[in-house]
């Protein structure tokens, strides 16, 4: 019993330990220079640049220093404090119609990405549903296998970037960071549909065959996919919490790609046999 209880505890811990990393530990945060931000129910203080818009539900958000926001500040429910000329955009309360649009407009984004992905995870599962189905069997059975395996990927992926970015003004550098991002994309395109199957078989997986021959719904490696897609999705609406998960999940989608060979669950390399006579 302790045994078969290693690997789930162990992949949970390194799941939390992670996401304590990446989230904040303290009642006020500082912000420096980001893409965009989320304020959802805490105290944020803005000291470097926003480059993109601020939405704040709940809390506080004080700029300090050299804080400012190039976008808008959509707030609902939040203390702004010392932002005057700090905004290049607008104030929008979120109960006001300008703000509601703004909101709108931020996931209206995040749907448009969401549905691209249902159209490229739809036609991969219909040419390739075997090597799909057998990529989401490792990351069920192998997770800390599959994490590990993809932290370490991502790891390489940059640092080789990196050394061929070097490489960049003696011509040869092009091709090769071209290819790396080649590949590096069809890892994560790949894989995060497996991650989608596992995510379906999971949650409305047939526990046996009786159960999976009486369904008229949900019984394929494309329903699984779809659903997968709409769980996934849904945490994702969710400001901080889904950009974890989705990060997460990339995490486990590079490493189920690479574990199996992109599902045909071949060795990478030659291997040694012993000469027959």
């Amino acid at each position: 019993m302790f045994k078969k209880l290693v690997l789930p505890l162990t992949t949970l811990s390194a799941v939390v330990v992670l996401i304590l990393v990446v989230t904040p530990t303290g009642a006020t945060e500082r912000h420096g220079a980001s893409a965009g931000m989320y304020v959802f129910g805490r105290d944020v203080v803005i000291d470097e640049p926003v480059n993109g818009d601020v939405l704040a539900i709940g809390g506080s958000v004080t700029f300090t220093g050299e804080g400012r926001v190039e976008g808008d500040v959509i707030y609902a429910a939040s203390r702004i404090n010392n932002a005057e000329g700090r905004v290049r955009g607008q104030m929008l309360p979120l109960t006001t119609l300008e703000g509601a649009a703004a909101s709108m407009a931020k996931n209206a984004l995040v749907a448009s990405l969401l549905l691209v992905w249902l159209i490229t995870a739809v036609i991969v599962t219909l040419i390739s549903g075997r090597e799909i189905r057998l990529a989401s069997i490792e990351v069920r059975s192998s997770a800390l296998h599959c994490f590990v395996l993809g932290l370490v990927a991502l790891t390489s992926f940059v640092l080789t970037a990196i050394a061929f970015s070097y490489l960049v003004p003696y011509v040869v550098g092009i091709p090769l960071l071209a290819a790396l991002a080649v590949f590096a994309v069809l890892t994560k395109v790949f894989g995060m549909i497996a991650v989608f199957h596992a995510a379906g078989t999971l949650v409305f997986g047939a526990r046996n065959r009786q159960q999976l021959a009486s369904r008229k719904w949900l019984r394929g490696d494309l329903a699984m996919v779809v659903v997968g897609v709409l769980i996934l999705g849904a945490i994702r609406m969710i400001p901080v919490a889904g950009t974890i998960v989705w990060g997460l999940a990339s995490i486990f989608a590079v490493g189920s790609a690479l574990a199996t060979k992109f599902g045909r669950r071949e060795p990478w390399f030659l291997v040694w046999r012993p000469a027959s006579a």
